[in-house]
């Protein structure tokens, strides 16, 4: 009886959780037909996309924009969730993304502070296709601007997101070692309203 109550958290035993699974690949095959084919419209094109057993990560660019559709259904990020963030800048690192991106829903907000939007469930299999048409119509509703390249509503929103609590400047180095101290986008325009 107390293997079987061990095996319940097997998720947690150190192991290699880089395998795709079927249920993420099929769910990252209906993002890129339905949501890949509202941003590569609006001249968005395919960056990567990275597969795991229980994450899923689509990234599409334009310039410095980009459109990143992340899931996870790991047992202890529960309730699984998926989102649509955009963003401007270095998808690729960690920090900045995390500081130069919001959730579709963070607009959402934005628009109708009277209702409550925060990102998506993590649809069953049936369900990913119907889930992932809502997400569609949400981003080309509320995220349209920042899709044909008016960001004025997605720095509004990134800073009532982000703003306040996140520091002025990025202290990075560049290829060659020597520091660079850079401005965040959406600093410079608090400043300057």
């Amino acid at each position: 009886m107390l293997t079987k109550i061990m095996g319940i958290f097997d998720f947690l035993k150190f192991g290699d959780n880089s395998k795709p699974s079927r249920k993420h690949i099929s769910f990252s095959n209906s993002a890129l037909e339905i949501v890949g084919t509202l941003v590569e419209k609006n001249g968005f094109e395919f960056y990567r996309k990275k597969i795991e057993t229980y994450f899923t990560t689509i990234i599409w660019r334009k310039e410095e924009q980009y459109v990143k559709l992340t899931a996870s259904d790991f047992p202890t990020d529960y309730p699984f969730t998926y989102d649509i963030k955009l963003g401007e800048g270095n998808c690729d690192d960690f920090f900045e993304s995390e500081w130069d991106s919001i959730s579709i829903s963070d607009i959402q907000r934005l628009s109708e502070p009277n209702k409550k939007y925060n990102g998506y469930d993590f649809p069953k299999k049936s369900e990913f296709k119907e889930s992932l048409e809502k997400a569609k119509t949400d981003l080309s509703e509320f995220g349209n601007g920042f899709l044909n390249g008016n960001l004025e509503l997605f720095y509004k929103a990134r800073i009532l997101t982000n703003g306040e609590n996140k520091p002025e400047k990025i202290i990075k180095k560049d290829k060659n070692g020597k520091v660079i101290v850079e401005l965040l986008p959406y600093n410079v325009i608090k400043k300057n309203d």
